[in-house]
């Protein structure tokens, strides 16, 4: 199995404050993470926080920081929100960090889900216009995957079309060149630099819907869960496997080119653990409720009482990994039998935890945790 950390940099009123003090502890976070072997280190994307910590605007250009600072771990975005960002742009700056990195990049992408976040970027980026996102979502994806994948691009979509109307290119010491121009009419673009992995890094989509997994199978991209309960995840699971293979024309397993998430704080008991991470755990739960649905807590089949607290008894036997070593492991050994799951992501940081307490609970699972799954595919 491999094992991944997950961060939104979260710190402790008090501690870490301005951008600086986050920032170095994202570092110290990163640096931890390589030293106790995890594969990679999962950035997010969030802007306009209104409760002052977690937000990271740019996860690419972090990353780069986070590259300069370690050798060996894999550097993530889990995940940019492609609605949010110019493709173009998008593709230049991760192609930048891969070859920064000598080939280190993972990518994620996502939709977005807060409703004060997308539109301040985009006008159809507002999750609540459902179509129109869900477009300017596929046609960003399209255009970075055949920008990394071909010398000369050219792209025709609702939201963007490459080259622009009416763009021309003419020097007098570069002739005519066929391969992108028609005369001095410009008909494809070139965009530099190329990824160093090729054709591109791994790239990755966040799902929490039937509609989302079938989404990322079609594009042929990974596929990363946060909430749901291992069953509802095997059922999900099956579905990627089922588009996919019929996407890529052989067979795909069950749990293949897939990964989850998992809230995560290891301690000498569940009490401890309970004691120190329940608040922090349970502010992002409750305040990702109203937008994503309690759907994606329920198991297949399951329908829950409208006046069902999300609370952590309800939370923990689902979709958490806390308590004790043996509690845990138990959790993930249940993900592994039950989705074929070898791929998971550790979210390690949470709201109001100081940088010590999050450093020792990276520090927990991969002592007492991890090595009891080496070996595991």
């Amino acid at each position: 199995m491999r094992f991944a950390a997950f961060t939104t940099v979260a710190g402790s009123a008090g501690e870490a404050t301005d951008a600086v003090g986050m920032l170095e502890n994202l570092r110290a976070q990163a640096i931890k993470a390589e030293e106790c072997g995890f594969e990679a280190i999962w950035l997010g994307e969030h802007h306009f926080g209104p409760y002052g910590v977690g937000d990271i605007p740019n996860p690419v250009l972090l990353g780069a920081d986070l590259a300069a600072r370690t050798s060996k771990i894999r550097i993530g975005q889990m995940a940019n929100i492609a609605p949010w960002w110019h493709p173009i742009r998008l593709a230049e700056d991760i192609a930048i960090l891969d070859n920064m990195s000598n080939g280190r990049v993972e990518v994620g992408f996502g939709r977005g889900i807060w409703p004060y976040e997308g539109p301040q970027f985009h006008v159809n980026a507002d999750p609540r216009k459902d179509q129109e996102n869900r477009e300017l979502f596929r046609e960003t994806i399209e255009i970075v995957r055949e920008i990394w994948s071909n010398e000369f691009f050219s792209y025709s979509g609702t939201n963007y079309t490459f080259p622009a109307e009416d763009t021309r290119f003419s020097h007098p010491r570069y002739p005519s060149n066929p391969a992108w121009q028609n005369g001095d009419e410009v008909v494809k673009l070139r965009v530099t630099p190329r990824p160093f992995q090729q054709p591109h890094p791994p790239m990755w989509m966040t799902v929490s819907t039937d509609r989302s997994v079938s989404t990322a199978a079609e594009l042929g991209l990974k596929a990363c869960y946060w909430q749901p309960p291992p069953r509802r995840i095997r059922s999900r699971m099956e579905l990627y496997a089922e588009v996919r293979s019929e996407r890529e024309g052989r067979p795909f397993s069950v749990g293949e080119d897939q990964a989850v998430m998992r809230s995560t704080y290891v301690a000498s008991s569940m009490e401890e653990a309970r004691r120190d991470a329940e608040e922090g755990i349970m502010s992002a739960f409750i305040f990702n409720d109203p937008f994503r649905g309690r759907q994606v807590f329920t198991n297949p089949d399951e329908v829950l009482d409208p006046e069902l607290k999300l609370d952590w008894d309800f939370l923990e036997p689902r979709t958490l990994l806390v308590g004790s070593p043996e509690n845990v492991v138990e959790r993930i050994e249940e993900l592994h039998e039950v989705c074929n799951l070898d791929n998971l992501l550790v979210e390690f940081t949470h709201m109001g935890m100081p940088l010590g307490k999050t450093l020792d609970n990276l520090e927990t699972f991969a002592a007492k945790v991890m090595p009891r799954f080496v070996g595991d595919n």
